[in-house]
């Protein structure tokens, strides 16, 4: 019998490993952004965690865990031309140019877990839109019987609504819940809300830094199966 059943996955660095996926993405805003001004990149970079000459972020970026909202603020004094609403529709623009890498073979992972009856969501501080597109693009969006962005009205993590929203709308009790998530902001809101935390190391964060919140650290999602049975 599985641990669990009902599974909230957060998307970048969980889903999608997060250096590969948005390194070059966030490269190319910062270049449209500062107009090719180097001295403006440099600046804007350090203001986003972002070392733009290896395309990585910092461990401490708040880039990583922050909502689309929070990057629109950080972003719009670097913009001379862009701004407002103008600067989010370009942005949203370019987020669904955004290209993912997957962590494993997302299809066989969520056909094993819908065949085990496993109610699946995803919970991101990404826009829903976007995030919507992503799995889309995947091929996977069929499989979550839910999906929450920044923007869906359920607030964003480390906050817990998107996790309680799940549970309320699934009949779901807490216990019965796990959240995967590769960044601090996950797991804090997994304990707060209830629901069992796993880590996972395919984003940024270290694993010590994970270990004081999870319940589980996992390599990545590739090791749920197992882990599910054990």
């Amino acid at each position: 019998m599985l641990r669990f059943k009902g599974l909230i996955f957060d998307k970048d660095g969980t889903l999608f490993h997060f250096q590969e996926s948005w390194g070059s993405w966030l490269d190319e805003v910062l270049n449209d952004i500062c107009e090719k001004s180097i001295s403006k990149k440099r600046q804007l970079s350090k203001t986003l965690g972002f070392n733009f000459s290896k395309k990585k972020f910092f461990e401490d970026s708040p880039f990583i865990a922050g909502t689309t909202e929070e990057f629109l603020a950080a972003i719009e004094s670097f913009s001379d031309n862009l701004k407002g609403k103008e600067l989010e529709e370009f942005i949203n623009s370019k987020l669904m140019q955004l290209v993912q890498k997957p962590v494993g073979d997302l299809k066989v992972l969520f056909e094993y877990l819908k065949s085990k009856k496993i109610l699946l969501g995803v919970a991101t501080n990404d826009n829903e839109i976007p995030c919507k597109s992503q799995l889309e693009k995947e091929r996977i969006i069929k499989y979550f019987d839910f999906i929450a962005g920044s923007d869906s009205g359920y607030g964003f993590k480390p906050e817990i609504g998107q996790l309680e929203a799940f549970c309320k709308l699934l009949n779901l009790k807490p216990s019965e819940v796990a959240m995967i998530g590769d960044s601090t902001h996950d797991l804090i809101a997994a304990k707060k809300a209830g629901l069992y935390a796993i880590g996972v190391l395919t984003g940024v964060a270290k694993r010590s830094e994970l270990e004081l919140y999870a319940d589980k650290i996992l390599k990545s999602i590739k090791d749920l199966p197992i882990f599910l049975n054990s």
